[in-house]
């Protein structure tokens, strides 16, 4: 039993620094700083794997648990909401790149289009316990 709360509390420490990022990276999108996003996607890449190894070391549905279950979903609702930022932020620079006189795309647009695309979550294939 005490080993089964060591773990749940390292799956816990791990969904909060994970929803940490999330945090970071709504700011960092609402900043449209771009170089930022890319940091933290990488970052949250990490985390998924640290809370993915720690949710594997409990030994149960972490759903199971009342306080869990909420993070999750606060997780979740967090990432949704980044990514229908992140979406809008590009297609508003889509739009001013589409007004203006040069209609190729820049590199670092196509690089975090990319770098994000890549790594958007999707609840069911990443944190779906």
């Amino acid at each position: 039993m005490k080993g089964e709360t060591s773990f749940l509390n390292l799956f816990f420490n791990a969904l909060e620094a994970h929803e940490s990022l999330l945090h970071a990276e709504t700011q960092a999108i609402a900043a449209q700083h771009i170089d930022t996003i890319e940091s933290i996607i990488a970052q949250k890449e990490e985390s998924l794997k640290s809370l993915l190894e720690a949710k594997s070391d409990i030994g149960f549905d972490p759903r199971e648990n009342h306080e869990a279950d909420l993070l999750i979903d606060r997780v979740i609702e967090l990432q949704k909401r980044n990514a229908n930022s992140f979406r809008k932020l590009h297609q508003k620079q889509s739009s001013k790149n589409s007004n203006s006189e040069e209609t190729k795309p820049k590199p670092l647009d196509r690089r975090v289009k990319s770098a994000y695309s890549k790594n958007l979550f999707i609840p069911k294939s990443r944190l779906e316990f």
